[in-house]
């Protein structure tokens, strides 16, 4: 086993075993090197760095680390990344393989941690510590739509049919749109920012706005994915107008919602909701789309568990270099445990 770490600037190198990497594993537009390199542009700071390491002549590993503290390095984070920048074959991560990547960061390596790892496609060897993260879901695709709104909570079918007879009776008429060119996908987060920046979001800084930092990555990400037929951007629509939308990239059969917004002044309507069950209605009746799941990635909502999600916990791996370590680490873990 080799390894080897690597400027920021080398990645445009290995872009092509990134694609392959990720084929082999997660196989998620959200680790594509479009969308990687998306995040690079807008969120590195160029000081990180790129590991590889291969056994014989094939790459087993390639992730992004960063310094975080006195002898500990961790994966690189944006918030933007719904999973951790790294990718290990058959999602094997043990002990050999993180002493191996420790032995080529810079200065003296006493902890390493791989953030956001899903446990799906996870394999974890002995003295490598699991720490939850969040628990997410994914809905596959049903075969036939009514026998799946037949399948969901007494509850969830009212809220949805309420809505309908409400809208009905006060004259209003829903609709849904997706969008797919570059050029439409753009217009369409371009809206998804005016709608978060008139939201609660917007009085914390946290929305995406046309001109902020997020919007302009998102507007650059899904732009190029969408030239590739990878990204497209849902609306939920109130009498023509805009009600809620989804951001969302696609890949190997998989639709990600990477982002949902919705209009406050519709939210008697709940449009994010009707969104989801029009896209799961739309894909279920649109076979030849080769859509046969939706992935959140976010943490599980009571939405997510009401429409029958499959769930699963996301996780973060932490790996120190001797047993005192490990031991004193442990310490701190279980004594925030208790305060909390």
């Amino acid at each position: 086993m080799k390894a080897r770490a690597y400027a920021i600037t080398d990645f445009k190198q290995y872009t092509t075993d990134w694609d392959k990497l990720n084929q082999q594993t997660h196989n998620q537009a959200i680790l594509t090197v479009d969308f990687i390199q998306c995040l690079i542009s807008h969120y590195f700071l160029g000081t990180e760095q790129l590991v590889i390491v291969k056994e014989s002549t094939n790459i087993i590993f390639m992730g992004f680390f960063q310094r975080v503290g006195f002898g500990r390095w961790q994966t690189v984070m944006p918030s933007q990344a719904p999973l951790g920048l790294w990718l290990s074959a058959n999602g094997s991560v043990d002990e050999k393989l993180l002493a191996k990547i420790a032995s080529v960061l810079p200065g003296i390596i006493l902890q390493i941690d791989l953030l956001q790892a899903d446990s799906r496609y996870l394999t974890v060897g002995p003295n490598i510590y699991q720490q939850h993260y969040i628990e997410t879901g994914n809905k596959p695709i049903p075969s036939h739509y009514d026998d799946f709104f037949k399948t969901i909570g007494k509850n969830l079918r009212q809220n949805c049919n309420k809505a309908y007879n409400r809208a009905e009776r006060e004259g209003e008429s829903f609709s849904t749109e997706v969008l797919t060119s570059s050029e439409a996908v753009l217009a369409g987060v371009i809206k998804y920012g005016d709608i978060e920046s008139n939201s609660w979001k917007a009085e914390q800084g946290t929305a995406i706005s046309a001109t902020n930092s997020q919007g302009k990555f998102y507007q650059t990400m899904m732009t190029r994915l969408a030239q590739r037929n990878k990204a497209c951007v849902w609306y939920f629509l109130v009498s023509g107008q805009v009600a809620a939308v989804d951001l969302c990239v696609s890949h190997n059969g998989n639709l990600i919602i990477l982002k949902t917004t919705f209009d406050e002044q519709f939210a008697q309507y709940s449009p994010a909701l009707l969104l989801k069950m029009q896209m799961l209605k739309h894909y279920a009746e649109h076979p030849e789309l080769a859509i046969k799941n939706i992935e959140f990635y976010g943490k599980a909502m009571d939405w997510h568990k009401r429409l029958n999600s499959e769930l699963r916990p996301i996780v973060h791996l932490s790996w120190q270099r001797n047993r005192l370590l490990r031991w004193l680490v442990k310490q701190r873990r279980d004594k925030n445990k208790v305060e909390s």
